[in-house]
């Protein structure tokens, strides 16, 4: 059976002083089934500084590694120099529903003093090591236009170790703008640091020197500069175990005059031409489809919901034709080849709020608690003969 997968909160729960002694582990969660949101507690014992009880954790990554999870003050970090990894994830003792899976926390040893203290959270990301059990952190630092001192921060958990490699070309050799960092996403055992209105840079962090490469976003998709909400619009991740970027754009039509917005899926290929296909992609349309079509289709009309844009929250990691989407409190899956709502929930704003802006990551379950694990929801049309999943929250 091929293991499930579930949306997480990025903001964290915090078990009350309370119930530690009932929720001993220092990672815990009730896993829920997509479209609802799992959201993770985290125990006193897995902060960094018990004397800092105002910092919140908050979900930097979800990957195969484990979960990188840092502490800041503030609703939306971007800056931190305190961190953990969660893994060794084991199954609840009884019902998921009742009972939440649990897992350990390891606390990552600040940075030396010859770095920055703070990391840049949307420029930090969280692969395997080489050995078995081992991950590496790395932190993408882009130099100013002109500037060639590109650096990587890498934390080994073999040998406990930050490591700083400077000095490496620049991929943006000649640009004219400043990299903005909007996320990473690791892909094939490399890490791809993505700036949403311009494109992606690449490289594998358990080379001693890594070569980065720059991949341009699909044609006509680059913007000058980038826009507060772009990742409202827009969104780079894994389906089906390949990179995707998705957006919501207005298409032209033959005229030249703007037509009906679009939602469109495009999908990252190795580009065998450029003769060197471990780096060098080329984007494919892999489909699009008006919201107008979306609107019309009878499970969207059965949602209530109004005929608005939503923003963009995560495509299923393991379907590229669903999409998920946010709008007024509501999240909803969408079968976009097919224009069909195949999962929806009501009043979901008070899981991902604020808005959906950088708050949810999908997360493929590790083997250790995948199977059977996760708390079922039960099909819409079962409650009230609708073709549409799911349930209000």
């Amino acid at each position: 059976m091929e293991a499930p997968w579930v949306i997480l909160r990025r903001f964290l729960g915090v078990v009350p002083k309370h119930a530690e002694a009932e929720h001993p582990a220092a990672i815990s969660a009730a896993l829920r089934a997509p479209p609802r949101v799992t959201i993770l507690s985290v125990a006193a014992s897995a902060r960094p500084h018990a004397t800092y009880p105002d910092k919140a954790p908050y979900l930097v990554a979800a990957g195969t590694s484990g979960l990188l999870i840092c502490f800041a003050a503030g609703e939306a970090p971007i800056e931190t120099a305190d961190l953990i990894v969660a893994r060794n994830f084991l199954p609840p003792p009884a019902d998921p529903s009742r009972q939440p899976t649990t897992g350990s926390a390891e606390r990552v040893p600040r940075r030396p003093g010859s770095m920055p203290a703070a990391c840049n959270l949307r420029s930090l990301g969280l692969t395997p090591g080489i050995h078995d059990d081992d991950y590496v952190i790395t932190e993408l630092h882009v130099p100013e236009p002109g500037d060639r001192a590109t650096k990587l921060r890498r934390f080994f958990s073999g040998a406990k170790l930050w490591i700083e490699t400077d000095q490496l070309p620049n991929p943006l050799s000649g640009a004219d703008r400043e990299w903005a960092p909007s996320g990473v996403v690791a892909h094939e055992g490399k890490l791809w640091f993505f700036d949403l209105s311009w494109g992606l840079i690449s490289c594998d962090p358990n080379v001693i020197l890594p070569g980065l490469r720059f991949h341009g976003l699909p044609p006509g998709r680059r913007i000058h500069e980038p826009k507060p909400f772009i990742h409202t619009i827009r969104w780079i991740g894994v389906s089906n175990r390949m990179l995707r970027y998705v957006d919501i754009a207005r298409d032209l039509d033959l005229d030249g005059r703007i037509a009906e917005k679009k939602v469109a899926v495009w999908t990252a290929i190795p580009d065998h031409d450029a003769g060197d296909c471990d780096y060098s992609i080329r984007w494919l349309k892999t489909y699009e489809m008006s919201f107008r079509e979306i609107w019309n289709d009878q499970s969207y009309r059965e949602t209530k919901m109004p005929r608005m844009i939503p923003e963009i929250v995560l495509v299923n990691p393991r379907n590229p034709n669903v999409v998920y989407f946010f709008l007024r409190g509501s999240l909803f899956g969408v079968d976009v080849p097919a224009h069909r709502v195949v999962e929806f929930i009501k009043d979901a704003h008070k899981l991902v709020a604020p808005g959906c802006r950088r708050c949810v990551l999908p997360w493929d379950l590790p083997p250790s608690i995948a199977n059977g694990l996760v708390e079922p929801i039960v099909p819409f049309q079962e409650q009230s003969g609708s073709s549409t999943s799911g349930t209000s929250d």
